[in-house]
């Protein structure tokens, strides 16, 4: 009896010290490093999100994977589209003072309105690819760089009244031919916008469109995730700058506004915005 008792105690023992050197041997063994469930060594396209943004480029939607342990990829389509802004301008025929032109019938209907209305309506629309580069391992800094790709006309100036400007395109032709008939130098008949004269078309309307580059670099910095690490749902703002050259003011017969000189006005303050500020905020949900 007394050496099976002490035949069990030795086991215990034994058992313990097994068990306590085991444990010592863990603590002291290294840790794998964490990384990001998101930008895992091994994880090209092995998460997908899809989410909605909106800013100073539009609103729009796209899908993010990672393709490296330090990058992300974005693609989506993005709009900026909104109702009208109406303001007025000035109807250059209560300008002419000369004394046979004013007496022409043409010239006195035009004069009988002294300010037009015109509307100017926003349309930016692109599609876009866009890496991001994640420096700092776990952190949600990143730095983007890409290209959009989309309209051309950011711009479109035109008169409220459909054909309501035939008017001014009769007064418009009454001073050309005085200028040709007796080598004068009058201004066109139109609408002034900053020191430049929109004049109408044979349909009574005034066109006007603001371009800019097709395709347009764009580079930012970020902060927030765009795919969730730990749940579904992540949050994320950039803040960059789409390079879309410099902008050309094209008239409704396809001659451009000057951007400098005595004929830039307002028109060479958008001369040198040869970049468009984007600030932007989106909501994603990660799909897997």
């Amino acid at each position: 009896m007394k050496v099976k008792i002490f035949t069990l105690a030795l086991l215990i023992a034994g058992l313990g010290a097994m068990n306590a050197f085991a444990q010592e041997q863990t603590e002291t063994q290294p840790q794998p490093e964490k990384t990001s469930k998101v930008h895992s060594p091994h994880g090209l396209f092995n998460h997908l999100s899809v989410g909605i943004t909106t800013g100073l480029s539009g609103t729009g939607i796209d899908v993010t994977m990672p393709v490296h342990r330090l990058i992300t990829l974005r693609t989506g389509f993005s709009g900026l589209h909104f109702g009208e802004i109406k303001f007025k301008t000035i109807n250059t025929a209560v300008e002419l003072t000369n004394s046979m032109l004013v007496e022409d019938d043409a010239i006195r209907r035009a004069q009988m309105v002294d300010k037009i209305e015109l509307a100017v309506k926003p349309n930016f629309w692109n599609i876009f690819l866009l890496a991001e580069i994640h420096p700092f391992k776990n952190e949600s800094f990143h730095f983007t760089a890409g290209l959009y790709f989309g309209s051309k006309n950011f711009l479109h100036f035109r008169n409220t009244n459909d054909g309501a400007l035939g008017f001014l395109y009769d007064a418009n032709n009454k001073v050309a031919d005085y200028n040709r008939a007796f080598a004068t130098n009058f201004s066109p008949i139109g609408l002034k916008f900053g020191d430049y004269v929109f004049t109408a078309d044979e349909n009574g309307n005034i066109d006007v469109m603001m371009k800019t580059n097709a395709i347009k670099p764009y580079v930012g910095i970020g902060f927030g995730k765009h795919i969730a690490e730990k749940h579904r749902l992540s949050f994320a703002v950039d803040l960059g700058l789409i390079f879309w050259g410099t902008p050309k003011f094209v008239l409704n017969n396809g001659v451009e506004i000057k951007s400098s000189g005595k004929e830039a006005g307002i028109t060479q303050v958008f001369s040198w915005l040869k970049a468009w500020p984007n600030l932007q905020v989106k909501l994603a949900y990660k799909i897997f």
